[in-house]
C-alpha cells in the first residue's frame, strides 16, 4: 500500500470515528430529552458509549460538536427543540357522528348531539296523512 493510500485511509478514518461520536453524543442527548451542556454530559450516570473528553479533543469546543449535530442530524435537533415532526404529520379526523375531535371510541360516540336543523327539516316534511 502507498503512503498517498494510508494518508488518505487515515483520514476517512477520522471522519468515520467522528461521525460515530457525533451520532453518540446527539442520541445521548435525544435519551436525555435536550441539547445538554459539557457538565450535563459529564453528569450523566449510565455509560454513554462516548465521553465528553473526547468529543473535546474530536471538535475543540462543545459549542462546534452541538453545531455538528444540528447539521449532520436535522431530524434529531428537531426533536431536542419540541418541533416534532410525526405530530404535525398526524392529522386527527374529526368524529362521523358529531363531528368534533372526541375520545370516544369509533362508531360509539357519547358526546353526540342531537342536530336542530334536521328535526326541523323533518317536521317540515309532507305527510301522506296529512292530505
Amino acid at each position: 500500500m502507498k503512503v498517498a493510500d494510508q494518508k488518505k485511509e487515515k483520514k476517512m478514518g477520522s471522519i468515520r470515528r467522528r461521525d460515530v461520536a457525533i451520532e453518540t453524543a446527539a442520541m445521548t442527548m435525544l435519551e436525555q430529552g435536550k441539547v445538554l451542556t459539557k457538565k450535563e454530559f459529564d453528569m450523566i450516570t449510565k455509560p454513554t458509549g462516548v465521553r465528553s473528553g473526547n468529543l473535546m479533543n474530536l471538535f475543540g469546543s462543545w459549542s462546534r460538536l452541538v453545531g455538528f449535530i444540528e447539521k449532520d442530524h436535522p431530524d434529531i435537533w428537531a426533536q431536542l427543540h419540541g418541533e416534532k415532526e410525526e405530530d404535525s404529520a398526524i392529522v386527527e379526523e374529526p368524529c362521523p357522528v358529531c363531528g368534533e375531535d372526541c375520545n370516544c371510541p369509533p362508531g360509539e360516540c357519547d358526546c353526540a348531539k342531537p342536530d336542530p336543523l334536521a328535526a326541523l327539516a323533518k317536521a317540515s316534511e309532507v305527510k301522506e296523512d296529512d292530505e
